[in-house]
């Protein structure tokens, strides 16, 4: 008897899910622009097992507003949007490390420079900690337990602690 609530329950967590898919819209967070409206069965990735399943709003406050976004990989990605809709940190959880192209946007070639200037010193495979050029990342983590954060310190609302925001 047990084992069939279990079924159960995992099928309509399914269904549930396979709801959000079809009904929502994913926001897709990329630093320093607005968030963009994907239909949920696309991918702003095109790797395999990159699709959005769902996007849920999180938290809203008068200073900002958090969407989560799970990816078809597992992964959840949050995005923290100011009022006006421009997204000012993204933070990720999961099996898989995002495309952090897609997430990082127009500051991807900062941290691609600090990335490889970190391996060309010896640190590969280090945990990314870096803060440059209007651009903090940290990420750390191994297969199947990746998570990080990113943000742009000038795009912060003002009266906005980021380490309250990102814990």
């Amino acid at each position: 008897m047990m084992k069939q609530n279990f079924w159960n329950d995992k099928a309509r967590l399914l269904l549930l899910g396979l709801l959000l898919a079809a009904s929502a819209g994913a926001a897709m967070a990329t630093l320093g622009q607005a968030p963009s409206v994907l239909p949920a069965a696309v991918s702003a990735n095109p790797a395999p097992g990159a699709k959005t399943l769902a996007a849920t709003p999180v938290a809203r406050s008068s200073l900002y507003t958090v969407h989560e976004t799970l990816l078809e990989n597992g992964t959840s990605v949050q995005e923290y949007a100011t009022p006006a809709g421009l997204v000012f940190a993204v933070a990720w959880r999961g099996p898989v490390l995002p495309d952090l192209s897609a997430l990082l946007g127009g500051y991807f070639t900062t941290f691609k420079r600090e990335t490889e200037q970190a391996r060309e010193s010896g640190r590969r495979g280090a945990p990314v900690n870096m803060a440059r050029d209007g651009l903090v990342v940290r990420s750390n983590g191994r297969m199947r337990n990746f998570f990080g954060h990113a943000y742009a310190p000038g795009l912060i609302p003002a009266g906005v602690n980021i380490n309250d925001v990102l814990q």
